[in-house]
């Protein structure tokens, strides 16, 4: 067993050490990784799960939590990324790091305006539903320390977030990720000061600080993750709504007004209520977080898709 994992870790290397160079490659690379941690995981997936990730034969912790993953037949995904600074390729475990589109002529917005599932997490099923279409209800990744600072840059900072009990945490990392609200709409929020995330940690003052800062997360952004900034953000959507106001404004003016009309006037309405909130209509065009840090105080950031959250571990 232990010389067909090492001959996997090195198949992977090298597979994962071309994409790197290349992202046109990384399609055909993930398949191949898949295949040689496929075939692994079948020898693999008991010394993995009766020991620590790092025992399993120089394997890395990584690969080990991959090929864990593949031998459950969960579906996982190996992101890859290149350290700038070092060249080094390093690997993060995900659960799926999904990308979106822009669904904003696209989706039902009388539909998404009712959805009311019994699974929503949150406040917002509207938004929820908007993050089940776009694929972002997915758990965010696990990262080590080196791959969450690999993945830091200026403009993505590292992200911190915290909770008032432990059990959030867990919950948090575990997945699915439950979507609040704030300032920049829906989303979850985080913010590249510690403190602040500090502060969420104990808003009753009696715990020590030990405590607190177990509580606190440290996150980056996946390296391809759509970013925009809240000013951006806001000049879009404020284009967008105008052009709702006047296909509003057009209907109103319409004299002979059918069951047609009615439906289009309403999914208008619709439309123009989804896109009051920013996150929503955010999330709606394809992008993973807001960058709000050039606008508020707290410098906090709201991120829209879950799945593009590398969280520390």
């Amino acid at each position: 067993m232990g010389s067909e994992l090492d001959a996997a870790w090195r198949s992977v290397r090298d597979v994962l050490g071309t994409a790197a160079k290349d992202a046109s490659a990384l399609d055909t690379a993930w398949r191949s990784v898949r295949d040689v941690l496929g075939a692994a995981a079948k020898d693999a997936s008991a010394a993995v799960a009766a020991g620590p990730a790092q025992a399993a034969h120089g394997v890395t912790e990584t690969v080990a939590r991959a090929v864990e993953a593949d031998a459950a037949n969960a579906p996982a995904l190996v992101a890859t990324f290149s350290d700038v600074s070092g060249g080094i390729v390093t690997t993060a475990t995900s659960s799926t790091y999904v990308r979106g589109r822009d669904l904003i002529d696209e989706v039902d917005y009388r539909a998404l305006r009712r959805a009311r599932g019994t699974s929503s997490l949150g406040t917002s099923p509207t938004f929820e539903e908007i993050q089940r279409l776009q694929g972002f209800d997915g758990p965010v990744t696990i990262a080590t320390p080196h791959e969450v600072a690999a993945a830091v840059t200026a403009d993505r900072p590292a992200l911190f977030r915290g909770f008032e009990e432990d059990r959030y945490v867990d919950a948090f990392i575990v997945g699915p990720v439950r979507p609040g609200g704030g300032t920049t709409g829906s989303g979850t929020y985080a913010s590249p000061l510690e403190a602040v995330a500090l502060s969420y940690t104990d808003p009753t003052r009696t715990q020590n600080l030990s405590t607190r800062q177990a509580r606190v997360v440290k996150m980056a952004l996946h390296p391809d993750a759509n970013t925009i900034t809240l000013r951006a953000l806001e000049s879009e959507r404020s284009r967008t709504q105008a052009q709702v106001t006047r296909e509003l404004e057009v209907e109103r003016n319409i004299a002979n007004r059918t069951g047609e009309f009615t439906a289009r006037y309403f999914a208008l309405l619709d439309k123009d209520l989804t896109l009051a909130d920013i996150g929503q209509y955010g999330a709606l065009r394809g992008w993973d977080a807001i960058d709000g840090s050039d606008t508020w105080s707290n410098r906090e950031w709201a991120v829209l898709n879950p799945t593009a959250l590398m969280v520390q571990r």
